[in-house]
């Protein structure tokens, strides 16, 4: 099982000139736990993913894994540590295989030397092996075993999704960062992809974290959920609790408890 990491955000400030996407934010994702970011649209739910793997600057405060900083990382160094993420939009190479699709996401193992390489070195064929295996467990975790030689842009979306989920696990990294992974999913797409992480959370101890718009599939998944709006923290707690605020209802709904009463 994977040592899971917990992520403490403290005072995170994210702008793009004089926006600011996330402003002086202060929460903390426990090890261990799947927990969902949820949040009106402009809320800075991606933005927060964007900082916490790196794919965007960030202005003000910090981030650590336990108690080690890492703001100041690239994006290849937080992946080589364990920190890796799928995005909102599905972004699989539409003419190739599952398994070369999946095979992708290993690419921040270590591989051989380019000695090993060219002279077909032993270590060639181990290294080739390890990653078949990696990608075949994985695969065949997720159901996708009976299509795993097809090419993706013959799948039906809901395999789509599950191959991009599939990439993103096959390194069993201590920390996925999912962003609206069931866009795009009818309920029982949904209702799969939450089994499937489940499980996959159940087996491998990671520390996941969600940004999801569908209060059911949050509630059903996650174990914790952080609320935003504009960039701040709004609430926190199990996601009934949180779902259950007048400042959520307003946010997310446009309307509060008390006045459906």
């Amino acid at each position: 099982m994977t040592t899971a990491p917990g992520i403490s955000i403290r005072d995170l400030t994210v702008a793009y000139g004089a926006f600011r996407a996330i402003e002086e934010l202060t929460v903390e994702v426990p090890a261990g736990r799947i927990v969902g970011v949820v949040g009106p649209n402009g809320a800075g739910k991606t933005t927060l993913l964007n900082a916490i793997t790196g794919f965007t600057h960030v202005s003000g405060g910090s981030i650590h894994l336990d108690e080690v900083a890492v703001q100041d990382w690239t994006v290849r160094r937080r992946v080589a540590a364990g920190v890796v993420r799928g995005f909102q939009t599905v972004r699989l190479m539409e003419r190739e295989s599952v398994m070369t699709n999946v095979l992708v996401g290993l690419e921040r193992t270590r591989q051989p030397f380019v000695l090993a390489q060219l002279f077909g070195l032993p270590s060639q064929p181990r290294s080739r092996r390890r990653d078949l295996d990696a990608a075949n467990a994985v695969i065949t975790r997720l159901g996708l075993a009976d299509v795993v030689h097809q090419r993706v842009d013959a799948l039906p979306f809901a395999s789509r999704r599950l191959v991009e989920v599939a990439r993103v696990l096959v390194s069993r990294p201590s920390v996925v960062l999912l962003d609206e992974p069931a866009a795009g999913l009818d309920q029982a797409g949904r209702h799969e992809l939450a089994a499937v992480l489940t499980q996959v959370h159940a087996e491998d101890g990671c520390t996941m974290v969600v940004v999801e718009h569908d209060v059911d599939l949050v509630q059903r998944l996650c174990q914790h959920a952080l609320a935003l709006d504009s960039g701040h923290l709004i609430s926190e707690g199990p996601p009934a609790d949180v779902f259950a605020t007048p400042e959520v209802q307003v946010a997310y709904f446009g309307r509060s408890l008390d006045a459906q009463a």
